[in-house]
């Protein structure tokens, strides 16, 4: 799937672990696809969950591959389980979902 970010694209604030025990913050030029994420079913093994949102961002903005099941926060503060990634190319396809985060989790990633 071709992203055009120059003309779809909007700059967020994200956190995410770094894999050494602390975060990195950093902001981001994005496709933000809430409607994308209505159409397409994420399976799960626990079953078939769907996302609230289909995130579209550059390989260079991450430290390294986000994993499913960990938390991105975006903004910086706000936790989006990550529910499936997807290599496309020159950039990450997230499915990210809000409502399956568990405040007890918030911050342990």
């Amino acid at each position: 799937m071709f992203i055009n970010s120059n003309e779809h694209a909007t700059v967020r604030e994200f956190r995410i672990s770094d894999g050494h025990g602390g975060f990195k913050l950093f902001t981001a030029k994005v496709v933000w696809d809430e409607e994308a994420a209505k159409r397409q079913p994420i399976v799960s093994v626990h079953g078939v969950y769907l996302g609230d949102v289909i995130c579209y961002m550059e390989h260079k903005y991450l430290p390294r591959p986000p994993v499913a099941g960990e938390l991105i926060y975006s903004p910086a503060n706000r936790p989006w389980e990550v529910l499936m990634v997807t290599d496309e190319e020159s950039c990450w396809m997230l499915a990210l979902s809000a409502t399956r985060s568990q405040p007890g989790h918030y911050g342990s990633n």
